[in-house]
């Protein structure tokens, strides 16, 4: 009865309470009245958790045993993939322990070198979930009886702690004040901070000061997880603060870093990750770790950053995450919702056992559909891959010069936009009398080189050939800088330079200039993210159409800022024009166009926003990435391409390391029962070995096809130990299950696998970029979805 209780509460919500009512109500019915109406609820309470208890702890004392009769026997083959027997045991015996090869075999079933074509050795993903939070005890009444499982998977409160102290003592009490007048990129980054702080305004977790769970009725507020990109966990973290801190995320990142081998690069997907990454450089949390983390933000959650952090952090972009989504975390808390009633009210070491005990639930019923999800991702990638070889093939640029044009992409997306301040006029002038004065120097010391050379003075004449050609570089880009500068200021009489510094009309005109070049920026960001969307809108599903919906919804958002920046540029050109008729503008000037609020989101071409006649004094030559729509299809498809590489190489390599560990593990396990003398042990090592050649015929048949076995490895079992234990389970359709109810099931897959292809595709399509800057303090951390963005069937709450 005690087997058939625990397996019903691994597969529903734990109500301990309802079966023993029923029961006593059961034996009332028949005459047997018990003394104490709740006597039967808290025995059998106690009698699950500590038979639970015992059945973990009795697999761990099995599995030490193996390890220790199986060492006598001499050293096992396979435990490396490309390394030498010294190396692996090393890694061994420090990285890949038990409890990591037991929580994927995909990742860590084996240690390999670290492979250039794919940049991540191991991508992971985060997230915070606060809904998984229990009550505060009445009455002071402290916390329950410990009781740990022997493979937790939550950090202990140390290791918070430490975190907690480093985040403390690193981070200033008081964030500096931020430049609200220029945008700049800082140190370590590759986006403006203007862009960084509006994803942070965006999000609420980046706002450690909000409460998500208030620290009044509830002890412990959330929890936070790391799972590797086949949503198996690792490690998670007990929340007790009221928001989502950073340091929570820290304390996971150095946990993986400490059990895993020094030369692993990671890939980390964040709801928030721009932030997490800039708060890592700008305070210097993981100093020792920073170099070996690529960031990046999870898909669906992608849309809600600004274009340039998309351009730096979407998973589909930066190298090194291959088809990864970033997701897992959120399937996990669909996956054990139905803890959150019984746990809300449990005691703070059951709470922390329930969880463990179902995280190694879905850890075991996850580990027969691994050979199925290689095999399914397999077939994703080569689908992805397909068409956009064909692109590629068709194009009319080579791979790279549409490399060279990604790169130049993203350098002018991701660029500082000026800001609309009242001393830009002021400010371009000055500078080119200064570059004036610093040409015309340089024009007497090139005159004195040239009476020094004519004068026949041979000592030292290479030197001064050689400064000579120096100085006349030197003037010729400072002449190219004054001319450039003067184009923008549409002034062509050098003359008037000193008397126009205080020109009010300047300074109007180029605060104009710098806000249409916002409204651009952010309708061709609106453009881009609708193109595609709206191009393949009509053949979508009734369930597609909803999400297209919610992701419109999100680049509807930011209509208002653009309205009202119209209505600033507008009040700018009437200013303008009466300079103008006022004739205190300079000779020939002419007045820009104004904007109509009422079609400015059209986007015609012949539109005024496109045309800059009256701010600029020259046509600016348009990229072909942002131009032409070949270029722009090919660099999507070069971007895919990419990703499919990197997913193709990762899949091999994690197909290789589930064999070698399945091998590694049959191995042990036969020379511990050729060693074992005692017959209870004994009965357990053939339970594990049966238990263990059908996982590895489940994977042997799910991988029969597939171009990812490796030939040359060898299963360990031979053929007719396969065939008999398959028969002995014949009829269990595990072969060709969906993976969608375990821990690795794909919440992605829900939808058309076209669908998916676009929401990855999303934002590909390119446009100048940055929004307003919001200016939010360098500190923040960030929620996990859009303030206002509709809620998700999800397992968490903000």
């Amino acid at each position: 009865m005690m087997e058939f209780a625990r397996e019903l509460y691994l597969r529903s919500s734990p109500n301990r309470s309802a079966w023993s009512a029923t029961l006593d109500s059961f034996l009332r019915g028949r005459g047997y009245h018990l003394a104490s109406e709740d006597s039967i609820r808290r025995k059998f309470t106690k009698a699950c958790r500590y038979y639970s208890l015992l059945l973990a702890e009795t697999d761990v004392y099995v599995r030490k045993q193996i390890r220790l009769l199986s060492s006598c026997a001499g050293p096992i083959e396979g435990d490396s993939v490309g390394a030498e027997e010294d190396e692996w045991e090393e890694v061994d015996e420090e990285l890949t322990s038990d409890y990591l090869a037991w929580s994927c075999q995909l990742c860590f079933g084996a240690c390999a070198e670290h492979d250039d074509q794919a940049p991540a050795d191991l991508v992971v993903c985060l997230d915070a979930n606060f809904v998984q939070k229990r009550r505060s005890p009445s009455h002071n009444a402290g916390r329950d009886g410990p009781v740990t499982h022997p493979r937790s998977a939550f950090l202990t409160e140390s290791e918070v702690d430490e975190a907690r102290c480093l985040v403390e003592a690193a981070r200033p009490v008081q964030a500096q004040a931020a430049d609200t007048l220029n945008d700049a990129v800082e140190a370590g980054m590759k986006v403006s901070r203007t862009v960084l702080d509006a994803c942070s305004d965006s999000f609420k977790a980046a706002d450690e000061k909000r409460t998500k769970a208030s620290t009044k009725h509830f002890a412990d507020t959330g929890l936070m997880a790391l799972l590797c990109r086949h949503d198996r966990v690792l490690w998670l973290a007990n929340m007790t603060t009221p928001g989502e801190r950073q340091f929570y995320a820290i304390a996971l990142i150095i946990k993986l870093f400490r059990s895993i081998p020094p030369h692993f690069t990671v890939g980390v997907l964040y709801d928030i990750g721009c932030q997490l990454h800039r708060s890592c450089t700008k305070w210097g949390f993981i100093p020792e770790y920073i170099d070996r983390i690529i960031w990046g933000i999870s898909i669906f959650h992608a849309y809600g950053h600004q274009w340039p952090c998309q351009l730096i952090y979407h998973p589909r972009k930066c190298a090194g995450f291959g088809l990864s989504d970033g997701e897992g975390c959120e399937r996990f808390w669909s996956s054990i919702q139905g803890l959150v009633p019984s746990l809300r009210v449990s005691g703070y070491h059951q709470r922390i056992f329930a969880l463990d005990l179902q995280i190694n639930f879905l850890r075991e019923q996850g580990l027969a559909t691994l050979g199925h999800w290689l095999v399914r991702k397999w077939k994703a990638c080569v689908e992805k891959k397909g068409p956009a070889i064909e692109q590629l093939n068709k194009s009319l640029q080579s791979l790279a010069q549409l490399s060279a044009s990604w790169e130049d992409q993203v350098s002018v997306q991701t660029r500082p936009l000026v800001n609309a301040t009242s001393n830009l006029a002021k400010k371009s002038i000055k500078a080119i009398l200064d570059l004036t004065n610093y040409q015309k120097t340089l024009a007497r010391e090139i005159d004195g080189l040239d009476r020094m050379i004519s004068q026949g003075d041979t000592d030292g004449l290479d030197d001064m050939v050689e400064l000579r050609a120096d100085l006349v570089m030197k003037r010729q880009q400072a002449g190219a800088q004054i001319r450039k500068k003067k184009t923008e200021l549409g002034v062509t009489d050098q003359q008037n330079l000193q008397r126009l510094v205080s020109n009010k009309y300047l300074q109007v005109r180029m605060q104009a200039k710098a806000v249409k070049d916002r409204i651009q920026a952010k309708l061709r960001e609106r453009m881009f993210e609708l193109e595609r969307f709206n191009r393949i809108r009509s053949e979508a599903s009734a369930s597609d159409r909803r999400l297209y919906d919610h992701i419109q919804s999100q680049v509807h958002r930011h209509e208002p800022s653009v309205l009202n920046l119209v209505q600033k540029y507008n009040k700018f050109c009437d200013e303008l024009d009466g300079f103008i008729r006022s004739r205190r503008a300079p000779r020939h000037a002419v007045s820009p166009q104004k904007l109509d609020r009422a079609s400015i989101f059209s986007l015609d071409v012949d539109d005024p926003i496109w045309n800059d006649r009256g701010l600029v004094g020259e046509d600016i030559e348009v990229p072909d990435w942002l131009g032409d729509d070949e270029v722009r299809e090919d660099i999507r498809a070069m971007l895919i391409s990419q990703r499919c590489d990197e997913e193709e190489c990762y899949l091999v390599r994690e197909a290789t390391f589930l064999q070698a560990w399945f091998q590694k593990e049959w191995a042990l396990l036969q020379q511990a029962i050729a060693a074992c003398d005692n017959p209870d042990l004994l009965y357990y090592f053939n339970l594990q070995s049966s238990h263990l050649l059908y996982i590895g015929g489940v994977w042997k048949e799910q991988l029969k096809d597939s171009p990812l076995v490796n030939k040359d490895l060898n299963w360990g079992p031979t053929a007719e130990d396969f065939d008999r234990e398959m028969q002995v389970h014949k009829g269990v359709d595990l072969v060709n299950s969906d993976d969608d109810a375990s821990s690795i099931g794909s919440f992605i897959e829900e939808f058309e696998d076209d669908l998916v292809e676009e929401l990855e595709m999303l934002h590909l399509d390119t446009g100048f970029a940055n929004g307003d800057g919001y200016m939010a303090a360098a500190g923040d951390e960030v929620p996990s979805s859009p303030e206002d963005a509709p809620k998700r069937k999800r397992g968490r709450t903000t």
